[in-house]
C-alpha cells in the first residue's frame, strides 16, 4: 500500500509541474485561446487514438484476449453506472453547465494516473489490460460526452450511427483489435512513430491544462463547494457505486483491481479539452480537474483499502 500511495503522490507532483509550465506559457502570451483549441483537438483526434493503437500491438494470446474482451465490456457497465447517477444529480433545469459537470463526474484520468500504478502492480499486463477502460473512455467520450456538451446548441446534432461508428477512438478500437488479432503487425517504424505521437499525450494534456488553470483562480477553486462536491462524486462516490458490481463481475481478482484503479483516478483532463472544443464551460472542469487530482492523493488508497475489506467479506 505504501508504495501504491508513493506511485500516486509521484504522479500528481509530476502533474502539478508539467502544469505549471502550460501556465507560464499562457502568462507569457506564448500561447492564446485559439491554439489552445487547436492544440485540444490534436489530443482528441490524432493522440489519444495513437495511444489505443500502439497498445494493441502485442501477439495474440487467446486467455488475455478473453479477459480483455470481458473487462471491456464490464469496463462500459460500469461506465454505465456512473453515467446514470451523473444524469440524476446534474440536470439540464438546474445546472447551465449540466454537461460539463456530467463529463467531469464520468470520466477518469485513467491514462496519466492509473497506468503507472498499474505498471508498478500488475507490468505490463496490467498496462495492456489497462486499456479496456481506456477504450470505453475513448468511445464514450465521442459519443455521450460530445452529446452532452452539445445539446441546446444550434450546432447540436443527434447522434447518430455514422458519429458511433466513425469518431476516432471507435475507429482506433477497430484498428487495435485487428492488430491484436491478426498476425500482421505494424512495421517497426510506423510502431516507433505511433508510440512517438501517443507519448505526447502526457506532455500535452498537462500544457494545455496549465493554460487553463492561468485563466482561473485555483485558491478560489479550493473554497468552491461546487467544485468539492463534483471532485468528490467523481472520486468517492461512483468508484464506491462500481464497488459491488466489481465483486460480482465475470473477471479474475487483478483484472477488478485494474477497472477499480481505472475508475478510481481524478477528473479527465478530456472534460476540460471537450469543453473547450465543444464550447461548453471549459473553466469549470479545469477547476475541477485540479481539486479532484489533489484530493486523489488522499481517496485513491483509501477506495484500494475499501475494496480489499469487502472483497475479504464476499465468498
Amino acid at each position: 500500500m505504501l508504495a501504491q500511495i508513493q506511485t500516486i503522490l509521484t504522479q500528481i507532483l509530476i502533474m502539478f509541474l508539467l502544469m505549471a509550465v502550460g501556465y507560464s506559457i499562457y502568462r507569457l502570451h506564448l500561447l492564446d485561446d485559439h491554439a489552445t483549441r487547436q492544440i485540444a483537438s490534436v489530443l482528441a483526434k490524432v493522440v489519444a487514438p495513437a495511444i489505443l493503437i500502439s497498445s494493441f500491438q502485442r501477439a495474440y494470446d487467446p486467455a488475455l484476449g478473453g479477459t480483455l474482451f470481458r473487462m471491456l465490456l464490464c469496463a462500459f457497465i460500469t461506465f454505465l453506472i456512473g453515467i446514470l447517477f451523473a444524469n440524476l444529480i446534474y440536470r439540464s433545469q438546474r445546472y447551465p453547465n449540466y454537461g460539463s459537470r456530467r463529463m467531469c463526474a464520468v470520466f477518469s484520468n485513467d491514462g496519466f494516473m492509473a497506468l503507472p500504478l498499474l505498471e508498478a502492480m500488475f507490468g505490463q499486463t496490467g498496462i495492456f489490460l489497462g486499456s479496456a477502460h481506456i477504450v470505453a473512455a475513448a468511445i464514450l467520450s465521442w459519443t455521450y460526452g460530445v452529446h452532452q456538451l452539445r445539446n441546446g446548441k444550434p450546432s447540436d446534432r443527434r447522434i447518430g450511427l455514422r458519429v458511433i461508428l466513425l469518431n476516432p477512438g471507435t475507429i482506433a478500437l477497430a484498428a487495435g483489435t485487428l492488430l491484436f488479432l491478426s498476425p500482421w503487425k505494424l512495421p517497426d517504424p510506423v510502431y516507433q512513430a505511433m508510440r512517438y505521437v501517443g507519448s505526447l499525450n502526457t506532455p500535452l494534456a498537462m500544457l494545455l491544462l496549465g493554460c487553463y488553470l492561468a485563466q482561473t483562480d485555483l485558491l478560489r477553486a479550493l473554497r468552491d463547494r461546487s467544485i468539492l462536491s463534483i471532485s468528490l462524486v467523481r472520486l468517492v462516490v461512483i468508484p464506491c457505486l462500481t464497488i459491488p458490481f466489481l465483486l460480482i463481475s465475470p473477471l479474475d481478482e487483478a483484472a477488478r483491481t485494474i477497472l477499480l484503479i481505472g475508475f478510481s483516478t481524478p477528473v479527465a483532463v478530456v472534460a476540460a479539452t471537450f469543453s473547450q472544443m465543444f464550447e461548453s464551460d471549459y473553466l469549470y472542469s479545469t477547476r475541477a480537474v485540479a481539486v479532484s487530482t489533489l484530493l486523489s492523493a488522499v481517496t485513491m488508497p483509501c477506495i484500494l483499502a475499501l475494496y480489499t475489506v469487502l472483497r475479504a467479506l464476499v465468498p
